[in-house]
């Protein structure tokens, strides 16, 4: 059965995104990609200290000086200058 379709506005930027992700073949690696990115995004929205008690308290701004939290802004940073290489 097909998966439902959304109708919705991008920008210019948000559709190279998406068409990007599109343009992978269907099957593992498609199914594998989908899977990092989801869990890279939630990462990125919720940037946490790796001592983070039970409570969840957030460490704030992951710009912060707090080096676990530098962690997410390192490898932002790896991955553009590798891509940049390409």
């Amino acid at each position: 059965m097909n998966e439902p379709t959304v109708t919705t506005t991008l920008t210019p930027a948000e559709w190279k995104l998406i068409s990007e992700i599109r343009g992978i073949p269907a099957g593992i690696t498609q199914a594998r990609v989908h899977q990092i990115l989801g869990e890279f995004l939630f990462y990125v929205r919720n940037p946490r200290c790796q001592g983070v008690m039970p409570e969840g308290y957030p460490c704030g701004d992951p710009r912060s000086t707090c080096e676990q939290c530098h962690q997410i802004w390192d490898l932002l940073d790896e991955i553009e200058a590798r891509v940049a290489h390409i």
